[in-house]
């Protein structure tokens, strides 16, 4: 038996779809704190059930018997996530999950200048401390989250990304998404450490560069300060939170804490991750 986290979430769906690809649906568990959202899920040939990291007692209950549980890292506030990231996993450790697979975040150390980085160095600390079998799945920033900048770039010719000269190996959440199917059916992963990203780490400038060259048209870089970047994510309705993390995700940018490209996704997929210009070309190839 797998049991998935967060099923409602977007990772938590498309690795639902990868499981289901696979033809594992009969063995997996779908938790969500509110299972109606994923009863779409359900008619593939998933369990549901509710799952919520603030209900220990239900989680201990959910989990027991699971072969593998894939704790896909919820969202919010730090001060929200680490108390629900404890709860989980000692709810796996007193269920005696045989293997606990985590999704943590590139260069998660104390020093980052990501503000979300102290959640994660929490978390697989408080991994290592319960003892569990477990596989720490470290991925780059998303691409499909900045697709709405790449498609505004596109109709106005102004790219606005954070990151003055820093670099990014942003990677498709759907490639994620696989790699954690293949890490909850298969063996031999516990005890190991991965780093997904894209097969390109690119400057801003080199994304208007892709842009320019999918549209045909000239994309310009706008040159913005971090505080200029949070003010323009807030208009943009981002809580303040979440501002407040993309202005560090700035910092950790040009400090180079994204920029490394690991061969971990290409090994576990048995191909190359999808790159950010294939992406581009796929995303913008019906505004042309």
């Amino acid at each position: 038996m797998i049991v998935v986290t967060g099923a409602n979430g977007r990772l938590g769906r498309l690795v639902a779809k990868a499981l289901h690809a696979m033809g594992a649906s009969a063995e997996v568990v779908l938790g969500s704190r509110n299972p109606s959202q994923i009863s779409d899920l359900a008619e593939l040939g998933f369990r549901t059930t509710r799952l919520d990291f603030a209900d220990p007692e239900a989680m201990v209950a959910t989990f027991s018997g699971a072969d593998a549980v894939l704790m896909i890292s919820t969202p919010g506030p730090i001060e929200q996530r680490v108390p629900l990231h404890r709860n989980a996993i000692a709810a796996a450790r007193r269920a005696g999950v045989g293997h606990l697979v985590y999704t943590s975040r590139v260069n998660p150390v104390a020093d980052s200048l990501y503000p979300f980085a102290p959640i994660h160095v929490f978390s697989e600390a408080e991994i290592v401390r319960s003892g569990l079998p477990a596989t720490i799945v470290r991925n780059s920033e998303y691409v499909q989250n900045i697709t709405w900048l790449i498609k505004a770039a596109a109709q106005s010719g102004e790219l606005i990304l954070p990151g003055a000269s820093g670099r990014v190996a942003y990677t498709d959440v759907t490639d994620i998404a696989e790699v954690l199917a293949r890490i909850g059916t298969g063996d031999r992963h516990a005890g190991k450490i991965y780093e997904i990203n894209g097969p390109d780490a690119l400057t801003r400038a080199e994304i208007a560069a892709l842009i320019a060259r999918a549209t045909g048209r000239p994309i310009a870089v706008r040159p913005i300060t971090r505080d200029e970047y949070g003010a323009f994510m807030m208009e943009n309705g981002r809580p303040p939170f979440v501002v407040d993390m993309l202005k560090g995700f700035y910092d950790a940018i040009d400090a180079g804490e994204f920029a490394r490209v690991w061969p971990d996704a290409e090994q576990l997929l048995g191909r190359k991750p999808k790159s950010i210009k294939t992406y581009i070309e796929e995303t913008l190839a019906g505004l042309n």
